[in-house]
């Protein structure tokens, strides 16, 4: 069984998620220009949809992800999709060999991804109904440890980069050699600012311009 702390934090964010979505399905995602908040809980919907089969049929290679099913409700579908995946996930073993995108390739990486993704995307729900309320501790601690094995090869030529938690008392270098610049912040402002969010953190230039450049999920 996987871990039941981050089972019960997708749980948690995922209905977040899905009540701000619900009180205004046509409201702007800021994060994604063009997108109402039922876009997003289709493009999560699509996500947990994907991990939920990569949990029962244990591919080997990249397998696809579902899409709203024409005549869907797309928050409708994501509610379905998010218990069903919250039951893929506690019958799965996260010793399990599957496809990821790290190089452990074992299904405990989908759990822990899936907290980031529906942690950041309550926050970017919620944000669009107003001021949202930070990321769990567990969000931005999962969400800091997957920049050097998710991001960092989609920024590019930037510097070594140490990001340092004071609230969660923790620091993450990113990047070969010693770290040449430092930044400071609660967890979940280091977390919003390196997925290009508003956010307190000022990182340096080189980091500044390669996360704002990386392009946005596709429209699903």
């Amino acid at each position: 069984m996987l871990s039941a702390e981050n089972v019960a934090a997708i749980r948690s964010e995922g209905r977040r998620l899905a009540r701000f979505a619900w009180e205004g399905p046509d409201r702007e995602v800021p994060q994604y220009p063009g997108w109402s908040l039922a876009d997003l809980a289709s493009h999560v919907g699509s996500i947990l949809g994907r991990t939920a089969r990569i949990c029962r049929e244990v591919p080997q290679e990249r397998v696809s992800a579902p899409r709203l099913p024409e005549g869907r409700d797309p928050i409708d579908w994501y509610e379905e999709v998010l218990d069903d995946t919250l039951e893929a996930l506690t019958e799965a073993d996260p010793e399990t060999r599957v496809w990821t995108f790290d190089a452990e390739g074992k299904l405990g990486f989908w759990e822990r991804r899936m907290v980031v993704e529906v942690g950041v995307h309550r926050w970017d729900a919620q944000g669009a109904l107003g001021r949202p309320d930070p990321l769990t501790d567990l969000v931005a601690r999962l969400g800091l440890g997957e920049v050097e094995p998710l991001w960092l090869q989609h920024l590019g030529d930037v510097q070594t980069l140490e990001a340092v938690a004071v609230d969660l008392g923790r620091s993450w270098t990113y990047g070969s050699g010693e770290p040449s610049a430092r930044v400071e912040g609660a967890g979940s402002e280091l977390v919003l600012r390196i997925l290009s969010r508003p956010s307190s953190v000022v990182l340096p230039d080189d980091w500044a311009a390669a996360v704002d450049g990386l392009a946005p999920p596709p429209k699903r």
